[in-house]
């Protein structure tokens, strides 16, 4: 055998590995552990079922499609809630429980994969949440100026949002 451009430490392990074991393929010594930072089954779980709780408990679920398989509703979170922040609120869930914290990339990766009906509506698509929150801006006010203000902010986005309709119509 002809070896080119390799160094003599490297052909005395070759040489090595060839006379105990043979002419075979050598095999790193970690084949077949898994890594310490892999994520296990149970990890998995508990970022779906954080992620199942918290759009159980704020999303707001579709009519179901007719043209859908398994006739699952398509839950829609408010637009004002991003992955991003979402995934802020799992480290102290996942404290309480004793379980590991999983990063942003892997719980965005669980939640595209286990979680595709659980989307994040759009601004355009979240009227309703912002109607909630303008009339809970309204109630809350304390002072005339700021009751003046709010009225006014629901005023206009009720307007807006007849117009919005009467356009697409």
């Amino acid at each position: 055998m002809l070896f080119f451009g390799i160094g003599k430490h490297q052909l005395l392990a070759l040489q090595q590995h060839v006379r105990e074991h043979g002419l075979t393929p050598r095999v790193h010594g970690n084949r077949g552990r898994k890594p310490k930072h892999a994520i296990c089954y149970d990890d998995v779980m508990h970022v779906v079922h954080f992620i199942r709780y918290y759009a159980d408990e704020r999303g707001l679920p579709q009519p179901a499609d007719t043209r859908g398989v398994d006739n699952v509703p398509t839950v829609y979170l408010t637009s004002d809630t991003t992955k991003t922040n979402l995934h802020q609120k799992y480290p102290t869930s996942c404290t309480e429980a004793g379980f590991r914290v999983i990063y942003i990339t892997a719980s965005k990766e669980i939640w595209r994969t286990c979680l595709p009906l659980i989307r994040i509506a759009g601004p355009r698509d979240d009227v309703y949440a912002k109607c909630e929150k303008l009339r809970r801006g309204v109630m809350d006010a304390v002072t005339e100026e700021e009751k003046l203000t709010a009225t006014d902010s629901l005023r206009n986005h009720i307007l807006l949002a007849q117009n919005v309709i009467m356009f697409d119509m």
